[in-house]
């Protein structure tokens, strides 16, 4: 029943992370994986998947991306052999096929983990399973008629797959509006129901986005930034790394042949009910862009940064000077659409339940100091807005991982 001094669960980029450096500080650990490493890029991703943000944002610890396209977007299966090989680098102790399935109090002062292959107890446990973990489907998707073929976002892997048709996306953050122009490029007809996700250009005066957006101070944003703690789960913005690096807003879906459509409400067999809110949800992104810009803007005059004018280029996908005249469609019948399938671009939904710990709030999310909990030897990584905006991005789960590991190697010597 006795384990390692430290039981990391999960064997994503934040679980690697936390290996990493209690490896770098030579402190026994085991880390556990249901799947395989990195197994929701490997296993949750379409075909076609590229990182949104550049390669140069890889920021893993001992494996800070180096290579010969910083600016470029590795595709799925690469990204899953460039975390593979880490692993396999710095000799992370993985043992797969193995799912945690309680926590709780252990003997002599450790912590109790109920497993599939049985429980372990260790000193300290690390709980690295992030919050991206089940397709959140609203209720409504069970009054859809059976003829038509549901997929979450993470079951979707190619338009080859579906039935000849026209496909419904439902949701139009970066996910839904990536799969949208994956499917329309395919060319597939395709529906998209809109919400409130904002939009940013790929690439604004020279540089790409994210490049701007790290230098704004976006990333280090930190949680009592937000004006709720329900924004720590608001869509992400509509961006693609798709085809060397895309902008993909709902302008250029439109242009491109997606049919834009309100807020779905209602469902009803093949009866499909829309909010009247599309071009306020528009307008919202429009608005996100147009603060970038302008905030772009102003840190280069303040800075005196030598920095092109935006070109044409770049500005594709900004609102047309004929303006935004779509009519509004309170509902659609999905058979006189020809729609044979619903994506369900919603986002997902976390379970900590299986904690016996009171270390979440009342929205059932982990209360942490920068990973740390208020019980002795419990720690969370890679979770969204942690200590920062960054906290579950390849960009900044590195930081965490350090000081997590830190904190455990000191909390390990005073157990000594």
């Amino acid at each position: 029943m006795r384990g390692p001094d430290v039981i990391v669960i999960g064997a994503g980029q934040a679980g690697l992370s936390t290996s990493y450096c209690l490896s770098d500080r030579g402190i026994d650990h085991a880390v556990l994986e249901k799947g395989v490493p990195g197994d929701s890029w490997a296993k949750r991703r379409w075909d076609s998947f590229t990182l949104v943000t550049p390669n140069w944002t890889v920021r893993l610890p001992g494996a800070e991306y180096r290579g010969p396209d910083p600016d470029g977007f590795m595709g799925r299966d690469d990204f899953v052999a460039y975390l593979s090989e880490w692993a396999g680098r710095f000799g992370c102790p993985i043992r797969t096929g193995i799912a945690a399935t309680g926590l709780g109090q252990g003997g002599n002062g450790r912590l109790r983990l109920d497993t599939t292959d049985g429980p372990l107890e260790a000193a300290a446990i690390v709980v690295a399973t992030g919050t991206m973990q089940t397709p959140r489907r609203p209720a409504l998707a069970a009054s859809v008629s059976s003829r038509i073929r549901q997929l979450d976002a993470e079951t979707y892997r190619n338009p080859g797959d579906l039935a000849p048709g026209a496909v419904l996306v439902v949701g139009s953050g970066q996910t839904g509006g990536q799969i949208a122009d994956d499917l329309r490029l395919s060319g597939r007809r395709v529906l998209l129901s809109v919400g409130g996700a904002g939009r940013v250009p790929r690439r604004y005066r020279g540089r790409d986005s994210v490049a701007w957006l790290a230098e704004l101070g976006f990333f280090d944003r930190t949680p009592d930034m937000l004006e709720s703690p329900a924004k720590r789960f608001g869509a992400e913005v509509q961006l693609s790394g798709a085809r060397g690096g895309r902008t993909i807003g709902l302008h250029l879906l439109r242009r491109d042949g997606v049919e834009p459509l309100g807020r779905l409400t209602a469902a009803d067999g093949e009866k499909m009910r829309f909010a009247d809110d599309l071009r306020a949800n528009i307008e919202n992104a429009d608005g996100f862009s147009r603060t970038f810009r302008e905030n772009v803007d102003a840190f280069v005059a303040r800075n005196g940064i030598d920095a092109p004018l935006p070109t044409a280029d770049e500005l594709d996908g900004e609102p047309p000077e004929d303006g935004w005249s779509v009519p509004h469609r309170p509902s659609i019948d999905l058979l006189d659409e020809n729609v044979t399938a619903i994506v369900w671009a919603t986002g997902f939904s976390y379970d900590f339940s299986w904690i016996d710990f009171s270390v979440c709030d009342g929205m059932g999310y982990p209360v942490t100091d920068r990973g740390a909990t208020s019980v002795p030897g419990l720690y969370f990584m890679g979770l969204n807005w942690m200590a920062s905006r960054k906290s579950g991005l390849l960009y900044g789960v590195g930081d965490d991982a350090r000081h997590v590991a830190g904190h455990i190697a000191e909390y390990l010597a005073a157990r000594r």
